[in-house]
């Protein structure tokens, strides 16, 4: 792009850069000027809210709160002990185990199950009703053949296998097993009632 003609917009920016750049020169009665100006502004000011008792009623109905830092303190070490009490209380009621698979309940209607297959293999997967038969693979939990995967559950009754090597369709020999309509026999869970 050349720089051949000069636009209007151009000349204009010329012109406004020039009066920046020009040197400000100030009467001596500037500094008096300018202190009444800022003691006139100062006047014209709203007046200063009165503040309120903490107790009051316009207090608790005012749209805004301020807190102390020693407040704000007092507050978050308050929510602080409540939550480490009720975590107490909770860590110190029974655990009843439901069975030995079930790991633990993420919340009410959804738990983890561990699903262990033990046995040689060179990769070991999990298929069922609950991941639409799609392989999940189970990781080698020790050097002994054992393998295993937490996945979580809704409650109610679920079918499962093990795919062994990729290819070999087994049944979990410690869990219950159904068989549906064309004879193919699945490993039965059931979570929750």
């Amino acid at each position: 792009m050349s720089v051949d003609h000069e636009t209007p917009d151009d000349a204009f920016a010329e012109r406004v850069a020039r009066q920046l750049r020009a040197q400000e020169r100030f009467d001596d009665t500037f500094e008096d000027t300018l202190v009444a100006a800022i003691r006139v502004d100062r006047q014209a000011e709203r007046p200063v809210a009165r503040r309120h008792g903490h107790f009051s009623r316009a207090w608790w109905t005012a749209p805004s709160v301020h807190l102390s830092p020693l407040a704000t303190l007092v507050i978050a070490a308050s929510l602080v002990a409540f939550a480490v009490v009720g975590t107490s209380r909770v860590a110190q009621q029974p655990r009843v185990a439901l069975t030995p698979a079930v790991a633990s309940v993420v919340h009410d209607t959804v738990t983890y199950v561990r699903f262990v297959f033990v046995g040689n293999a060179k990769t070991v997967s999990l298929v069922g009703d609950f991941n639409e038969w799609a392989p999940t693979p189970l990781v080698q939990t020790d050097g002994d053949g054992a393998w295993s995967a937490s996945v979580p559950l809704p409650a109610g009754r679920h079918e499962y296998a093990f795919i062994v090597d990729g290819k070999k369709w087994t049944l979990d020999r410690f869990a219950p097993s159904s068989s549906d309509e064309f004879d193919a026999a699945s490993s039965v869970i059931t979570v929750g009632d």
